[in-house]
C-alpha cells in the first residue's frame, strides 16, 4: 500500500485557545449578529492562511523534531517510543515482569499480553526502520505541506491545522514513514484530536465524467482549468446551508458574511456565494433541497478535494432563498427572482415548478425576461410526474415554468455505478419518473435530459457546525453528515447548469475555435441562445425508459421522453484531443423576415478526427406569448441542411417544424471534402427581423479524441443483464416447479401402487374364503 493510500492529508484540531485568530485593531469579535439581522447565525468562522504559521511554529517543530533521527542523539528530546506506554522501555519491563504468567493465561484463555506484545513489537519495529534508520528524514524535512485554519471564535471553536503529503517521488517505505507521523502527531499536547481523510470516490465527479468525458475519472476539461472560473450561477430554492464545507468561506468572518446576506449585496471576494438574497430566510432547512442543488451545481470544498464537488467547482454562486424551513417555496415576483446575481450571474437555475402544463403569466415573463437580456439562459427541471398512481410514461406532465419557450427544461436519466441504486438499469435509459411532454400547444418538452437518479451531493445540517464528508459516503438516496443522495429532476437541472457555466467559460477564455486556449480568441460573452444551441447540438440518444419491473419503453429521437437527448461535452465542443468533435458557431445572426440566410461547412478529417456525424442546430430566443397560448411560437424560424442532393429538414421530420424554437439536423455516415449548406428561413416572423445562434458539429480539420477508454454509455448492457437475471431465475423457478411437480406425481403413484395390491389382497382373501 503507497502512504497516499493511507495518508493523503491528515487533519489536526488544536486545543482550546490555540493558535486563535488575534483581532485587528483590538476589536474583540464575539462573533455575535448585528441588531436587525435576519440572517441565521453562522456557527463556525475561521480564518485561513496557509503562507503564514505564526503562532504555531512550536508545533510543527516540535512534531519535526520528534521524527527526525538526529533527535535520538539529542539528550533534550524524549524519544518518540517514550511518548507511548506500548513502545516505551517501562512497558518492556511490564512485560519482562509478567513473562512468567505467560502460560497460565494461554492455559485459561487470556491471550490479552500476547496480543499486546505483538502490538507492541509493531510499533517497536517501526520506530526502529523508520525513524532510527533516517530513511524517513528526508520526506519529513520536504514532503510535508503544513496549513492552519485558525478561529475567530475561540470561545466556541478550535483551530484546524493540516498536513499533506506529497506524493511526488514516492517510494515504498512512505507509508510506514506516514504512520510514524501519526504518531507523532498525536503526541502533541496541543493537538486535541487527530482526522487520517482518505482519498474517496467523488459521485458528483461521477456525474462530472459523465457529461465531461464519459470515461470513469476522466475529466479533461477540470483538467485544463474548465471548471465554471469566472462564472456566477444564479439560482432560486430554498437556501444554503452556509456553513458546509461546500460553500463555506474562511477568508470572511461571520459579520462580514452576515452583511452580505442581510443586505443582499454582491460581493465578489468571497469563495463561493458571492450574493445571498433571503426572500424568505437565510438558511436551509435540514437536509434541504437548495443546499443538495447548490452543491450539485458548484459546490467546492474549501480545503481540498471533495466526494461531492460540483460540476462547476471554479464557479460562483447568487442564491435567491425562496424556501422556509417546512421546504415551502414563496418566490417574489418573477422579474425580482431572476434579477438575482445580475448582472454577473449569466445563468438561472430553477429546480422547481408546478404540474401546470399550459403556457402561464409566469412562463411569459421567464421568456420575457431571456429575451430582454440576450446573454441571460434559464434551466429549469421538467418536473417529477412522468410515472404517477400507478400509470408510466404519462404524457403533457412538464409543468409551468419548464413549458416556456426559451428556457431548457430538463428531464432525468439513470445514474451509474455505486451511486446507482440495485434494481435500476444504467445511465443510458430515463427515469421513470421525469415529466413528459409535449407542453399543451404541443412543443417537444423536455429539451434535455442529464443524470438526476442518486445523485450525491451537499447535505444541510443548520444544527452542526462545517458538516462535511463522512468517512463512508452514503449511499443512494440515503444521507450522512454533510453529504445527501437525491433523485429527480431537480438533481438532473444541476448538473446542466453547471455545464452551461463550462462552456461560458470555455468561449470567454478563447478555446473556440482551435480547442486550445488563446487569448485572442477570447469571446467574452456569448448568447444565452448560443450556449443553449451548443447543449442541444451536442445531445445524444438514450436507449428507453427504465420502468423497473413494467419493462422498458423504447424512445426515439426528438420525442417526449428525452428530447434532444442526453447532455454530452465530448459531442457539443472541441477540445484538442479530448473530444469527439470540432465546433463552428455563429452568434447573434439576424435574418430579415421572409429571408434566407446560407452558410457552408466542409468537411476535414485530413488531421485525423474520426466524427462519423454532421450535426446542425439553430436556436432563437423571442419575446414572450399570451398566457394560454395554444400557438406560442410568434417568429418562426426553418433550419434545413442541403447534402448529396438532398434537403434535410430538423428533429426527425420530413418537412419544415412550425412549433419549436430548437431545430436540430443530424446528417449520418458523412465523408472528408462533402460539403453541407446550411439555411436559416425567416419563414414567418411576428416583427421584421429575429436573431439567432446557429451551430455545428462534426470534422472540421481537428484531431482525433485520444482519452482512452470506454464510454459508460457506450457499454451499458445493464437491459440485458436484467434480461439474463429474469431469465435465469424463470429457470430455477421452472426447474423447482417441475422437481416439485415430478415429486408429487411420483408419490401418488406409489401411492397408488400400493393401494392396488392391498385391494387385490383383500379380494383374493375375499373369494378365497368364499
Amino acid at each position: 500500500a503507497t502512504a497516499e493510500e493511507y495518508f493523503p492529508r491528515v487533519d489536526m484540531q488544536l486545543c482550546p485557545g490555540v493558535a486563535v485568530m488575534e483581532h485587528e485593531d483590538g476589536n474583540d469579535d464575539d462573533g455575535t449578529m448585528g441588531e436587525g439581522q435576519s440572517y441565521l447565525e453562522y456557527l463556525q468562522q475561521i480564518e485561513t492562511n496557509e503562507e503564514n504559521l505564526n503562532g504555531v511554529e512550536d508545533i510543527t517543530q516540535d512534531i519535526t523534531q520528534l521524527l527526525l533521527s538526529e533527535s535520538l542523539t539529542n539528550a533534550s528530546v524524549l524519544p518518540l517510543s517514550e511518548e507511548f506506554y506500548t513502545t516505551s522501555q517501562a512497558y518492556i519491563d511490564h512485560l519482562n515482569n509478567n513473562n512468567n504468567n505467560s502460560t497460565n493465561n494461554a492455559t485459561t484463555g487470556d491471550n490479552s499480553i500476547a496480543e499486546q506484545s505483538e502490538r507492541s513489537q509493531m510499533w517497536a519495529d517501526l520506530l526502529n526502520k523508520k525513524q532510527l534508520s533516517g530513511i524517513c528524514d528526508e520526506t519529513y524535512k520536504t514532503r510535508l505541506t503544513w496549513k492552519i485554519y485558525r478561529t475567530r471564535q475561540p470561545e466556541r471553536s478550535s483551530s484546524q491545522m493540516q498536513v499533506e503529503y506529497n506524493n511526488t517521488g514516492e517510494i515504498d517505505t512512505d507509508a510506514g514513514c506516514a504512520l510514524v507521523l501519526l504518531l507523532a502527531i498525536s503526541a502533541n499536547p496541543d493537538v486535541c484530536s487527530v482526522d487520517v481523510r482518505r482519498g474517496v470516490q467523488t459521485s458528483n465527479q461521477i456525474a462530472s465524467f459523465m457529461v465531461e468525458s464519459e470515461i470513469q475519472n476522466q475529466y479533461p476539461f477540470r483538467a485544463k482549468g474548465i471548471d465554471g472560473t469566472g462564472e456566477v450561477v444564479a439560482m432560486s430554492d430554498t437556501g444554503v446551508d452556509h456553513d458546509n464545507c461546500y460553500f463555506y468561506d474562511p477568508d470572511k468572518s461571520q459579520g462580514e458574511e452576515e452583511a452580505v446576506v442581510g443586505s443582499s449585496t454582491f460581493d465578489v471576494s468571497a469563495r463561493k456565494i458571492d450574493q445571498y438574497v433571503p426572500f424568505v430566510d437565510g438558511d436551509d432547512y435540514q437536509y434541504g433541497h437548495g443546499t443538495h442543488v447548490a452543491g450539485t451545481i458548484a459546490g467546492k470544498r474549501y480545503d481540498g478535494e471533495g466526494a461531492a464537488d460540483g460540476i462547476a467547482p471554479g464557479a460562483k454562486l447568487a442564491v435567491a432563498d425562496i424556501g422556509n424551513r417546512n421546504g415551502d417555496l414563496l418566490p417574489p415576483n418573477d422579474k425580482t427572482l431572476l434579477s438575482t446575481g445580475r448582472p454577473e450571474a449569466q445563468i438561472h437555475s430553477a429546480s422547481w415548478g408546478s404540474e401546470f402544463n399550459f403556457y402561464t403569466s409566469r412562463a411569459r415573463n421567464f421568456d420575457q425576461f431571456m429575451f430582454e437580456n440576450d446573454e441571460f439562459l434559464i434551466i429549469i427541471a421538467a418536473g417529477n410526474s412522468g410515472s404517477r398512481d400507478g400509470k408510466f410514461d404519462v404524457p403533457n406532465t412538464v409543468g409551468d415554468p419548464a413549458v416556456a419557450k426559451n428556457v431548457i427544461a430538463v428531464g432525468a436519466h439513470n445514474s451509474w455505478g455505486d451511486s446507482s441504486a440495485v434494481g435500476n438499469l444504467g445511465p443510458s435509459y430515463v427515469a421513470d419518473f421525469s415529466s413528459r411532454g409535449p407542453t399543451a400547444d404541443g412543443r417537444m418538452k423536455p429539451d434535455i435530459v442529464a443524470v438526476g437518479k442518486s445523485v450525491l451531493s451537499a447535505g444541510a445540517d443548520p444544527n452542526v457546525v462545517g458538516e462535511c464528508d463522512p468517512s463512508r459516503n452514503p449511499g443512494p438516496n440515503s444521507r450522512s453528515e454533510g453529504l445527501l443522495s437525491l433523485q429527480g429532476t431537480s438533481m438532473a437541472t444541476p448538473v446542466v447548469s453547471g455545464t452551461a457555466a463550462i462552456i461560458r467559460q470555455y468561449f470567454r477564455d478563447g478555446y473556440y475555435p482551435s480547442g486550445t486556449k488563446k487569448s485572442t480568441d477570447s469571446y467574452p460573452n456569448p448568447s444565452g441562445a448560443l450556449v443553449k444551441a451548443v447543449l442541444m447540438n451536442g445531445a445524444q440518444n438514450l436507449k428507453g425508459v427504465d420502468n423497473g419491473a413494467n419493462g422498458v419503453t423504447d424512445i426515439k429521437s426528438y420525442d417526449n421522453n428525452q428530447g434532444f437527448g442526453r447532455l454530452s461535452l465530448q459531442d457539443s465542443v472541441y477540445l484538442a484531443g479530448q473530444t469527439n468533435v470540432q465546433l463552428k458557431v455563429w452568434d447573434r445572426e439576424k435574418v430579415i423576415d421572409q429571408d434566407t440566410n446560407t452558410y457552408n461547412v466542409t468537411i476535414d478529417k485530413s488531421n485525423g478526427c474520426q466524427a462519423e456525424n454532421l450535426s446542425v442546430t439553430l436556436v432563437w430566443v423571442e419575446e414572450g406569448s399570451s398566457p394560454g397560448c395554444m400557438n406560442c411560437v410568434l417568429n418562426d424560424l426553418d433550419l434545413s441542411v442541403s447534402f448529396r442532393g438532398e434537403t434535410y429538414y430538423p428533429n426527425g421530420r420530413q418537412s419544415p417544424d412550425r412549433t419549436n424554437i430548437v431545430e436540430r439536423v443530424v446528417i449520418n455516415g458523412v465523408e472528408g471534402g462533402e460539403t453541407a449548406v446550411i439555411s436559416v428561413n425567416a419563414h414567418n416572423l411576428a416583427w421584421l427581423s429575429q436573431t439567432y445562434a446557429l451551430v455545428a458539429t462534426g470534422c472540421f480539420g481537428g484531431v482525433a479524441n485520444t482519452l482512452q477508454g470506454e464510454s459508460v454509455f457506450d457499454s451499458d448492457n445493464s437491459q440485458q443483464q436484467r434480461q439474463i437475471i429474469i431469465i435465469s431465475v424463470c429457470v430455477v423457478v421452472g426447474v423447482l416447479l417441475i422437481g416439485c411437480v415430478t415429486y408429487i406425481c411420483i408419490r401418488r403413484r406409489k401411492a397408488r401402487s400400493s393401494q392396488g395390491f392391498n385391494n387385490d389382497f383383500n379380494e383374493g382373501e375375499f373369494d378365497e374364503r368364499a
